[in-house]
């Protein structure tokens, strides 16, 4: 009912609209700039001319902030010719204005001052919805529907090759990425990250970039590399208020500050959001023992409520063309509640029950994560050298509090008695900062490239555990030292690299090299007065061969020593005492994983479609995975700990296209096959198992003030212990742009179908398990976003009277 009560608001006001529809003439609106030193170039004259009439062209005077605004421009093919004093001539070729796309913002134009007496012609490429180059994936976000009210942890759920786990761990084509935001690393804890990126409004996102073959510094990351560039604004001002509310309690808002002009820009992102998730599910585990089995089944079911704040401001300031500085700081919070009801039934051999109990559970969440990072990049003199410097520093303070309260019952569901009340808190301190330099230098061949770099990495965490139980008849609470823990994590990286690319000819190039990797971290474990050491060396070096023809051909093969350490989460040795049933530690003895991976791309791009095929190999030594295992008392283990080697076959598929220009498609799917050696499959039970993962996208532009996007996926995931059943997810949008595009009203629909659920099947030495759990993720959302943009007020002239200006 509520969303039919949006929908109805939705149509009355496009009715209302649809009365006074705007004509359908086009606009071009954009800013030109100085390429030298990135200033607004003020009285540059823009003409718009058209093909069928170059007699008839539109001419502009660009403003102090460097902006035109050409406007009332008939439909069909135009050319952008742009001029200034002491500039040179630049011409935007084949731009198409039509009904499905009567507007373009060509962003920052840059205008050369060197070889004025000569003129420069670039052919206008629109953007698609995916784009794909060299292997590598770019979602283009501002042209879904979909982005409005989203936040990143959604989008990436549409982006190619791109899955999330039931945890809400993202991977690429089964492995863990490194993640970048505007080209810079995050290094936080895998908590935190979710936290950033579930807090993270989608409308402050430009697009989202999925290297499969990624640049050298970040060669030997397993899953490549996400880069999520956020939007930077136009010169001058500008502004943007987004409101969203949805049918399962989502409501939020999120504002977008920008200002730029002559080397200085300041984007600033504020917002909050509010969510609701109510789960379900069961398990039921089937103990065998030598003599006899039993059952344990439970039922459960929980409701979660969250606020996240957030607050991200980016500085950008060029002193001049060879010196730049780049600031952010950047805030997130979470703060939840959950409510949770739990009912524990062991079953005997005879198939009577002899325990019953129930649990509920009440917890408070609270996390704060403040960070800030300061790069400055040195440009010489010399063409293609530069150094970086990248440093960053983050915080983090959670505090996390679950009541237990727990009720004994007969078979008859009648109480016993018998009951307990324990409470858990938890809080966590943590802290980390990084220091990256990055030198890159081009030969005096022009056709050898070098770069080199060090960096460092630290991170410290305070966790201190505190387990009460209430005692009766005093209702007051005593410490248990057994369950309550407090120990300190420290982690420091440092690595070198150096690598060297060089160009045989336009199209064929080959890159190889080598990073040197130093990991040591140490427990401080006080309540057990002893520590936990451990350090490791690891080499890793990569090669590629990339070739492409001028047809739109490429192939791609490389080599890549990849490692994946494990964090906190895997080494963490506290216990969680959350189901009584299933305790879970760490292990801090844990070895990296490390892989020799092969793979081979080859890829096809034109005009109207890409497609691109990739097949690899992965062979992973001192794999680490999470083992469950029974114990005699009916309680199961879970624990992570270094497993055999194992063989990895990898093929993938990625490809888009373009039916019309009103309608475009995508496409990407991947499999990987597990293989495990034989020590696993006769001791641990492990099982071989394939991973599959897929998605498809469609974006439909009827017109320029319509836009309908699609997304949908389907998953199956491996598990060695047993199988992961598929999931699918889908979203749809609907995007509406109203009085002269300064509102943009957007509808949202999550999962109208089917709601997200997980089934799991688990298969140990002695036990089975089954469990299953679904997640309330059906929701109708409708956001409402104003754009504030300043437009330039310069007025335009026609060239019926400044025919002169033509030539």
């Amino acid at each position: 009912m509520r969303f039919s009560f949006l929908f109805i608001i939705l149509t009355l006001i496009s009715c209302l609209v649809s009365a006074q529809q705007l004509k359908k003439d086009g606009l071009l609106v954009g800013t030109v700039i100085d390429t030298s030193n990135q200033k607004a170039v003020m009285g540059a004259t823009v003409a718009a001319i058209p093909y069928t009439d170059t007699s008839r062209q539109t001419v502009f005077l660009t403003d102090k902030n460097g902006g035109f605004h050409l406007a009332n421009l008939q439909l069909g093919y135009y050319k952008i010719r742009i001029s200034a004093v002491g500039y040179r001539t630049l011409t935007i070729d084949s731009i198409h204005l039509r009904t499905d796309r009567a507007d373009f913002n060509l962003n920052d134009i840059s205008l050369s001052n060197q070889s004025v007496e000569l003129s420069e012609v670039v052919i206008f490429v629109e953007k698609p919805l995916i784009e794909s180059k060299e292997g590598n994936i770019t979602f283009n976000v501002g042209e879904s529907a979909l982005s409005n009210g989203s936040t990143a942890t959604e989008l990436l759920k549409q982006t190619p090759l791109v899955t999330t786990d039931a945890d809400g761990k993202i991977a690429v084509r089964g492995k863990e990425p490194k993640i970048l935001i505007d080209d810079k690393p995050v290094e936080l804890n895998a908590q935190q990250l979710q936290d950033l990126l579930e807090s993270m409004p989608g409308s402050m996102i430009e697009k989202i970039e999925v290297l499969t073959n990624p640049p050298p510094q970040y060669a030997n990351e397993q899953g490549g590399v996400i880069n999520i560039v956020t939007k930077k604004g136009r010169v001058g001002f500008g502004a943007r208020v987004n409101l969203y509310a949805g049918t399962r309690g989502q409501t939020g808002i999120s504002t977008n500050f920008n200002y730029r002009r002559q080397g200085f820009a300041v984007n600033l992102n504020a917002g909050v959001g509010y969510n609701e998730f109510q789960t379900d599910g069961y398990s039921n585990r089937t103990n065998i023992y030598k003599d006899s089995s039993n059952q344990l089944n439970t039922i459960n079911s929980s409701f979660n409520k969250s606020i996240r704040p957030n607050l991200r401001l980016n500085i950008d300031y060029e002193a001049n063309k060879w010196n730049s500085f780049n600031f952010v700081a950047q805030y997130n919070q979470s703060n939840s509640n959950n409510s949770g009801f739990n009912r524990y039934t062991n079953i005997d051999r005879f198939n009577n029950i002899s325990r019953l109990s129930e649990r509920t559970i009440a917890s408070e969440a609270a996390n704060q994560n403040p960070s800030i990072n300061f790069t400055y990049i040195h440009k010489s003199k010399r063409p293609g050298e530069s150094i970086r410097l990248i440093s960053a520093a983050n915080f983090g303070w959670s505090r996390n509090t679950r009541n237990y309260f727990q009720e004994f019952l007969y078979a008859d569901n009648t109480p016993t008695g018998v009951d307990s009340t324990q409470r858990q808190t938890n809080k966590t301190k943590s802290n980390g900062y990084s220091v990256n330099i990055i030198y890159d230098r081009q030969l005096s061949n022009k056709k050898t490239s070098l770069s080199t770099g060090v960096a460092y990495y630290r991170t410290n965490s305070d966790v201190l555990l505190v387990t009460e139980f209430m005692k009766k008849p005093e209702y007051t609470f005593l410490k248990s030292d057994l369950l309550s823990n407090d120990f300190m994590f420290h982690q420091d990286i440092i690595s070198a690299r150096l690598s060297m690319k060089h160009i045989f000819k336009p199209g064929f190039s080959v890159t190889a090299g080598s990073a040197v990797e130093q990991t040591n971290f140490l427990f401080e474990l006080f309540r057990d007065q002893k520590t936990e050491y451990n350090r490791y060396l690891n080499f890793l070096p990569f090669a590629n061969v990339n070739r492409s023809w001028k047809d739109g051909t490429n192939l791609t093969f490389s080599y890549r020593r990849t490692m994946r350490r494990p964090g906190i989460g895997e080494l963490n040795p506290a216990i969680d005492y959350g189901d009584p049933y299933n305790l879970r530690y760490g292990n801090p003895d844990l070895l990296p994983s490390q892989s020799h991976t092969f793979d081979l791309v080859a890829g096809k791009t034109k005009s109207k479609y890409f497609t691109n095929i990739s097949i690899g190999y992965n062979l992973v030594e001192d794999v680490f995975s999470q083992i469950r295992t029974l114990q005699t008392d009916g309680k199961t283990i879970v624990t992570w700990n270094n497993v055999s080697n194992r063989q990895e076959f990898e093929a993938s598929t990625w490809a888009g296209l373009t039916i019309s220009r009103k309608l475009r498609a995508n496409l990407s799917a991947s499999y990987s096959y597990n293989k495990y050696d034989a020590y696993d499959k006769l001791v641990r039970k492990f099982r071989d198992g394939g991973t599959f993962t897929s998605n498809f996208s469609t974006n439909y532009n009827p017109n320029d003030l319509w836009t309908f996007t699609g997304a949908f996926s389907l998953n199956r995931f491996a598990n060695p212990q047993g199988t992961v059943r598929s999931n699918i997810s889908m979203n749809i949008g609907a995007q509406r742009k109203l009085f002269k595009k300064k509102i943009i009203v957007s509808i949202n629909t999550t999962d109208p179908f089917i709601q997200q659920n997980n089934r799991v099947f688990t298969y140990g030495p002695n036990f089975n398990l089954e469990s299953y759990s679904r997640t309330q993720t059906r929701n109708y959302r409708i956001t409402l976003s104003y754009n504030f943009n300043k437009t330039s007020t310069v007025k335009r002239k026609t060239a019926d009277v400044l025919k002169t200006i033509k030539k």
